[in-house]
């Protein structure tokens, strides 16, 4: 199998992950706040997933990200197209299948160690959001994706990447900004009160008494909570492009076939 068909077979199952994955979740969001008469916290990850999905477009931008010309793109009219050759379809549904599918590991392998030996949850909550989150960025962005085409980054950090000066490079604080965000969604997730309200749902009934309204809190809160972690955590990447710090490694086009052009 040559190099391209084996870039486009990733592709693919790159965009199955995301279209099947972000859809499932957000169908099980979806009856399971049916089930329960309210809004479930994973159907409000979901919400928050999607919220934050336009960050991608100025963190590929910063990141110098690219992508195979195989893969679908927005229209040119998106006003969102920073990346090179611009921002990939499936980025708004695959952020819920990307972002959701972490915490969701995180919470049952918490719930197993909590019973196991008797563990303190809001501990194991962080612990094991900030791991999985981390391992599973590292697995996905640096190794799947990297090495198999799916994007690649032309910018890193020196001494704080793998693969420094080849197109397979892959910033490991990206896994950091990854996990903390994982950690956040994990413990949103899993921290339950007797009622079984998530900590949103605790507050924005503390605001409330009237369900609909309560209801829109929770979603305005959700959003809000993944905004403020989602750009704490890569603001950094945007600040070190500007003071020229991410110069190590190959800045090219890292894809045969796309034609030189500057960026936005």
């Amino acid at each position: 199998m040559s190099d391209g068909e084996t870039i486009a077979r990733m592709v693919d199952i790159g965009q199955t992950f995301a279209y099947i994955g972000g859809a499932s979740f957000f169908a099980i969001g979806l009856f399971l706040s049916y089930r329960i008469k309210r809004l479930h916290p994973l159907l409000l990850l979901c919400i928050s997933s999607i919220a934050i999905c336009w960050i991608e477009a100025p963190y590929d931008w910063a990141m110098y990200a690219q992508f195979p010309t195989v893969l679908p793109r927005m229209p040119e009219w998106w006003p969102l197209n920073m990346t090179w050759g611009g921002l990939p379809s499936a980025v708004p549904i695959g952020y819920i299948a990307y972002f959701v599918l972490p915490p969701v590991l995180s919470v049952a392998l918490a719930r197993y160690l909590s019973k196991r030996y008797e563990l303190r949850m809001p501990l194991l909550l962080l612990t094991c959001g900030l791991s999985v989150g981390f391992v599973w960025a590292l697995g996905f962005n640096g190794f799947f994706g990297a090495l198999l085409g799916v994007f690649r980054y032309g910018y890193v950090i020196e001494g704080l990447a793998i693969r420094e000066g080849t197109i397979y490079q892959y910033p490991l604080y990206d896994s950091l900004a990854i996990g903390i965000q994982s950690m956040v969604f994990t413990y949103l997730l899993g921290r339950l009160d007797e009622q079984n309200r998530s900590p949103i749902e605790v507050w924005s009934d503390s605001i409330s008494t009237n369900r609909l309204r309560s209801s829109l809190l929770s979603i305005f809160a959700a959003i809000v909570m993944g905004h403020l972690v989602y750009l704490s955590v890569f603001l950094p990447h945007l600040v070190t492009k500007q003071l020229e710090l991410v110069t190590v490694g190959p800045t090219e086009q890292l894809f045969e076939g796309v034609e030189n052009q500057p960026w936005p």
